[in-house]
């Protein structure tokens, strides 16, 4: 991939032939990337996420984050990671980045302003209570598409879509739905929808794959989630083709996608974490005592597969018996100063050495300590972390808290800089479109960011208080959807008088004329063509709803259901 393709500026509406007052723009001393920024937050779809959950459901608080100040993050975090990972192109790797500057003079700010995009809309495609809400979303039209009630003129609708389209709905997936509300205005004649450049728009597809060709278990991460509709497959294929991720008819990813992805994995892991402590979902001791335990199994598995790819088995014996040592040497250097004992330990450090005497044996004790120095790293950070907590002289939960949240700061700066470490190593994977991994993997960080994350999914994921919350949302955007997908069946076509109630025109009613006439536009763009048939339009109008509902804020889809359902 080429960085003056990849940067591409082009955009689904040409700024080409429109007058003097609407190409104000141009006029302004910003470049094209400062335009989208600009577009971003001053667009409805980004201020909708100030009343979004980002993991506790409904919450009040003026503490917990909501999808708006992670984005927030997310972008901060983003832009300054490809600060970070410029300079390190020029410092590693400066022929490639004279190179890159000579075709690009703001390759750098270019690229931080891209990612800074990306990372404010990365969420912008998430329906109403979170992750959960997609999950309700799916699982609904999976039964419903299995249901052969739900029919359209006689027939089941799960035997007129196509497999795709099924898959669009049953997959309903946010990274999908976000690129679908970035591309609205290609329907639309003067269309005031937020009209991006290619390469913003391109940095947001995670996954490039339709929604009926992605594998969860695929060595590739990209691989993972789908990423694009059906209805967005001109759009992604323009996408595509003008940056130069569309080779030999597959997609890859975007480089900067990488940055953006690990920018969201910094915020959540360590930001999110800060909120479950101030909700109370585990204590920093329990904290504590749960990541010292993870990076505790995470050596010892560590040492195991170690030892398993070792064919002699005298040198395995001596791993083990190093292993053996450095538990001793850990639970002695634990006692703490003025307790542990110093002399002992050093001696220990030199048995464990001293019987590797080969040169065999010390080539694999070399490459062990490098490794041991991977894998021992999260209890270094938990270690700085205790001697904070345990050492104050008057200990209370707010200062407990405060030493927390210093200690995740400096745990965020140590994962950038592994992740914009890990992308200068792999850059020409990455450029190549053969990277399958994330920024931590193979990285002194990469264990801890694992616990970070399997610490949310322990404590505060299945907390009862999220458990209730999550049935309450569930009731609320069923109801939604079985009240709305009824009302659209039939919306704008032929015979609808024959097939509409009074109560569905209520519901057309209620839908805002921005979704309708996206319908619309979409509808006209099929005429004449082989795909203007009763199931791609019906496919359409299911779009207008899930676009309507996951466009939705928690507190909107609440009182809505509230007023469909007589709840006064």
């Amino acid at each position: 991939m080429d960085w003056k393709k990849l940067l591409s500026t082009k955009r689904q509406v040409s700024e080409e032939g429109k007058n003097e007052q609407e190409k104000y723009k141009t006029d302004r001393y910003t470049g094209e990337f400062d335009d989208d920024y600009l577009s971003i937050i001053s667009s409805q779809a980004f201020r909708r996420l100030q009343d979004k959950t980002q993991v506790f459901l409904l919450d009040k608080s003026d503490f917990v984050r909501t999808r708006l100040t992670h984005s927030l993050e997310v972008s901060t975090i983003a832009r300054q990671l490809a600060v970070m990972i410029s300079k390190n192109l020029s410092k590693y790797n400066s022929e490639e980045y004279k190179r890159i500057i000579e075709d690009i003079p703001s390759f750098e700010h270019d690229i931080s302003t891209i990612v800074a995009c990306a990372g404010l809309l990365h969420d912008t495609g998430n329906p109403p209570y979170g992750h959960y809400g997609e999950n309700v979303i799916r699982n609904w039209f999976a039964k419903q598409f299995m249901n052969n009630d739900f029919a359209f003129r006689n027939k089941p609708i799960g035997e007129l879509l196509t497999e795709q389209m099924k898959a669009d709905f049953a997959n309903f997936e946010g990274n999908a739905q976000g690129l679908r509300i970035m591309s609205k205005s290609r329907h639309k004649e003067n269309s005031h929808d937020i009209n991006l450049t290619y390469a913003v728009m391109n940095t947001l597809v995670k996954y490039p794959n339709p929604s009926n060709g992605f594998d969860k278990t695929s060595v590739d991460v990209k691989k993972h989630k789908n990423g694009y509709y059906h209805a967005e497959e001109d759009i992604m294929k323009e996408i595509g083709e003008a940056t130069g991720t569309l080779i030999d008819g597959s997609y890859v990813r975007h480089p900067l996608v990488y940055i953006m992805e690990a920018a969201d994995d910094i915020a959540y892991s360590t930001a999110d974490l800060e909120d479950a402590v101030m909700k109370r979902c585990f204590t920093v001791d329990e904290f504590i005592d749960y990541f010292t335990d993870q990076a505790d199994r995470i050596i010892h598995k560590s040492f195991k597969r170690f030892m398993d790819e070792i064919e002699e088995s005298e040198i395995r014996e001596k791993v083990a018996k190093y292993e053996e040592i450095r538990d001793k040497m850990s639970a002695e250097a634990r006692k703490g100063p003025g307790k542990k004992d110093q002399g002992r330990i050093d001696a220990w450090d030199d048995e464990r050495k001293s019987q590797f005497t080969t040169d065999e044996e010390k080539a694999v004790l070399n490459r062990l300590e490098k490794n041991v120095a991977q894998w021992t790293k999260p209890r270094s950070y938990i270690s700085r972390l205790k001697k904070s907590i345990y050492t104050q002289k008057r200990r209370t939960s707010d200062t407990d808290f405060v030493i927390f949240e210093n200690w995740l700061t400096e745990v965020r700066e140590s994962l950038m800089k592994g992740a914009a470490f890990a992308f200068g190593k792999n850059y020409d994977a990455i450029m190549n479109g053969t990277y399958n991994d994330d920024l931590f993997v193979g990285t002194y960080v990469e264990t801890t960011i694992t616990i970070l994350k399997k610490t949310m999914a322990e404590y505060v994921y299945d907390a009862e208080e999220l458990v209730e919350m999550e049935l309450a949302a569930k009731k609320v955007v069923e109801s939604l959807l079985e009240n709305f997908v009824e009302a659209v069946l039939y919306y704008e076509e032929d015979d609808a008088d024959e097939h509409m109630t009074v109560i569905d025109d209520r519901f057309i009613r209620k839908i805002p004329g921005n979704f309708k006439e996206d319908y619309k536009g979409a509808k006209k763009n099929l005429e004449g063509t082989e795909r203007d048939t009763d199931a791609e339009k019906l496919y359409l109008r299911l779009l207008m709803v899930t676009d309507y509902i996951s466009g939705m804020t928690d507190s909107y889809a609440s009182n809505l259901y509230k007023v469909i359902n007589g709840i006064m």
